[in-house]
């Protein structure tokens, strides 16, 4: 009777085991494959959200979204508030050795934010030869504005209303007078002239805040650098100190506006003081200038009839347009030069 039973269940059990083995391998490999999709899918997302992210990082240090880089870099944003305007960021970096030699407040080229170009590459090496750095983006000229720029041709005329007298360089040269001149006045719109003056104005209030806040944290002596076109606002700022806040001045590749070499003479020989380095290409085209700028040369001709003594300049082996990889270099004479007028 036993063995009559055990027989039957043998039987059942080789038989389920049978179907199992048959039936097993296509499950398993099905799941294997669902999980597979799954786990593709997870990664092609989580890869389109880290390209995501990573466009999204370009995108920000490319502009002057002032909220976006304050979040990148919130231990070294700093929120000024110029009068009768919107709230300015500047970057901030204090000096890795102290005491420090001073602080260098850095303005950028037009239309590059206090996180992006070569203003942005100097924050760090500065602050490692001494210095507390601040930069300040420089925003894009408003349309208008951009406007009247291109109708007087590539660039602004550095030498627009000057004497000929001041204009000549040292070779005796003369600009073109007003008959060949084929520049056209359009700022002499009223409108465009007001907003260019707001323009202005809205940078120079961001510098001179800028300087207080540094001179607030108790920095005694206040240098500043422009890259490019910001040379003429930190200039204007500067002058406008007259010694008593700003001493020393660096431009790095200048590219000057209507009318700023004959202001800037008069301004240096009403501001005392002030000491100016403008560090140039070595490789410039400018060599003997051309009909919208001058060249380091001419300008230290016209300043040297002008009696401006504070005046040097100094090549460089970078680029015309100075890029942020140049940045250790600019940083050795800018600092070597500060140190000098110590």
């Amino acid at each position: 009777m036993n063995r009559w039973i055990e027989k039957p269940v043998i039987q059942g059990l080789v038989i389920l085991v049978c179907l199992v083995a048959f039936w097993a391998p296509p499950a398993l490999a099905q799941a294997q494959k669902g999980a597979q999709d799954q786990s593709a899918n997870m990664t092609d997302q989580e890869a389109e959200k880290s390209a995501g992210s990573v466009v999204e990082r370009v995108l920000i240090s490319t502009g002057l979204d002032s909220d976006a880089i304050a979040r990148i870099w919130p231990d070294s944003s700093v929120w000024l508030e110029p009068p009768e305007e919107e709230r300015v960021l500047a970057l901030f970096e204090p000096e890795s050795e102290t005491p420090a030699k001073g602080a260098l407040v850095i303005l950028a080229d037009e239309g590059q934010s206090p996180a992006s170009g070569l203003a942005a590459a100097l924050r760090q090496p500065m602050a490692r030869a001494g210095w507390a750095v601040m930069v300040l983006g420089l925003e894009t000229l408003p349309y208008e504005l951009q406007e009247a720029r291109r109708q007087r041709g590539f660039g602004s005329p550095e030498d627009a209303g000057m004497q000929e007298t001041d204009a000549a360089d040292e070779t005796g040269e003369k600009p073109m007078d007003d008959g060949e001149s084929v520049m056209i006045d359009v700022m002499a719109n009223e409108d465009v002239e007001a907003l260019a003056n707001q323009y202005r104005a809205r940078i120079q209030k961001s510098l001179a805040a800028a300087v207080g806040n540094l001179v607030g944290r108790g920095y005694s002596r206040v240098a500043m650098a422009g890259v490019g076109r910001a040379a003429g606002h930190v200039t204007r700022a500067a002058t406008a100190s007259e010694g008593r806040d700003v001493s020393a001045l660096v431009w790095i590749a200048p590219e000057f506006n209507e009318g700023d070499s004959k202001a800037l003479a008069e301004s240096f020989g009403e501001s005392g003081g002030l000491k100016v380095l403008e560090l140039y290409s070595a490789r410039s085209s400018l060599g003997a200038g051309d009909a919208t700028q001058r060249s380091p040369k001419q300008r230290e001709a016209a300043f040297r009839r002008a009696g401006v003594a504070g005046y040097s300049r100094q090549p460089v082996a970078m680029a015309e347009q100075p890029q942020p990889r140049e940045a250790q270099a600019l940083t050795n004479r800018v600092s070597a030069w500060l140190d000098s007028e110590r």
